[in-house]
Formats: C-alpha cells, structure tokens, sequence
C-alpha cells in the first residue's frame, strides 16, 4: 500500500475488529476463544519479557528498544482460533489446545508503523535468549527474526522456543508480523512455518481489500 494509500490514515478498534479472519480460515475444527479491542495500549509495545533478556551487546540498546515502544498507541483487535484434542466435557481448566493460532491487528499512522516493525527487529536481534527462573529450574527462551519479502509492504519472521528440561522444553512457535500501510498484522502458531506464512499472506490481501478497498 506504499504510495498509493493516505499514510495518515489510521482504523477504529470496531473496523479492525471486522477485519480479521475467522477462526475456519485457519483449518476445519478450531473455533474462537471471543475477539478483543483496545488492549494495545494497556500495554503497548512489544509484549515479550524482556526483563529477563541476556544480551549479547549489552542492556542499554534494548532499554532503548523498550522504552521506545512503550510510547506507541495505537487501535488494536485480536483473536485466537483453538482446536482441542479431547471433549469439553473432559477438559481440566490447565489443558493445552492441541492448535491454537493467534491473530491480531494494529492501526497507525504509516510512519509510525514502519518504526514499530524496525523496533520490533532491532528488539529480537538483540535479545536471542531470555532467562526465565522457574520453580524447578532455569528455562531458556530463544529468539530469532528474519525480514522476509513479497508480503505485505514489509514483514518480519519470528520465532521463540523454550529449552529446560522436559518440563519447559516447548514446540518453536512461529509469528510473522507484516506491515500493510500503517496496519500491522501479526499471526501466530506453533511448529508449522509454511502454515503462518500462508495465513500472513492472507491476512495482509484481506486487509487491503477490506479496509483500503484495493481489487
């Protein structure tokens, strides 16, 4: 949307809301867990705990990341579409979903949008590995990010896993983050790349379509 789209304009919580996929766009059998608006600027900024982060070129760059991100406010709706492994009825309240994908959408100016995605590369080039200080142990979460092209105006490629033992040991969970005029999309899930990538792409043409009115 570069250059063809008012890089000033920005959406309401309510259009953003509307503009994200169902939960059947992500697979047969996966529902929603209920759509939330406005959350954004309770805690704006990356969500991540970065607190906990070591890294590798010392912590002043990434108070600068932090403290950065934390003054952007933007309107904001999110999602997650979940598929469980066994019936309601036999479900305990700590069971994990077998798929769970999480979609969420942010407006701003365009400006501001291409700023929070840099800051969103600097952040996670920065901090590969977090420490978390567990009950029984340590636990290690690792970071990676990639840009990527052909989708969207810009997007990045994230990736988190957690080592620990068996106990914290988890699947790599995949996100892209994808910028489209001054709309970030962001689609998460565990294990299957392709998958994320193939739903970004989706996404970013659905938002073009019903929010800029592109063909």
């Amino acid at each position: 949307m570069d250059g063809t789209a008012d890089p000033g304009r920005v959406f309401a919580d309510a259009e953003l809301k509307k503009a994200l996929a169902p939960p059947g766009a992500f697979g047969e059998g996966l529902r929603s867990t209920g759509a939330t608006v406005g959350i954004f600027n309770g805690y704006p900024g990356s969500r991540g705990p970065w607190q906990d982060c070591m890294p590798e070129g010392g912590s002043e760059p990434l108070k600068g990341y932090v403290r950065e991100l934390e003054t952007f406010r933007a309107a904001s709706a999110e999602r997650s579409a979940v598929k469980w492994g066994i019936p309601d009825d036999e479900r305990e309240p700590e069971t994990v979903p077998e798929i769970s994908v999480d979609q969420s959408l942010l407006s701003m100016p365009a400006e501001d949008a291409k700023r929070y995605l840099a800051l969103q590369h600097d952040l996670y080039s920065h901090c590969k590995t977090v420490l978390h200080d567990m009950e029984a142990g340590v636990a290690y979460e690792h970071h990676e990010v990639t840009k990527l092209k052909g989708l969207g105006d810009e997007a990045l490629l994230e990736s988190s896993s957690m080592t620990g033992g068996d106990e914290y040991d988890a699947p790599r969970r995949y996100t892209v983050e994808a910028r489209v005029g001054g709309v970030i999309l962001r689609v998460g899930a565990d294990d299957d790349k392709d998958k994320v990538l193939a739903w970004a792409a989706m996404l970013a043409r659905d938002i073009g379509k019903e929010l800029y009115g592109t063909a």
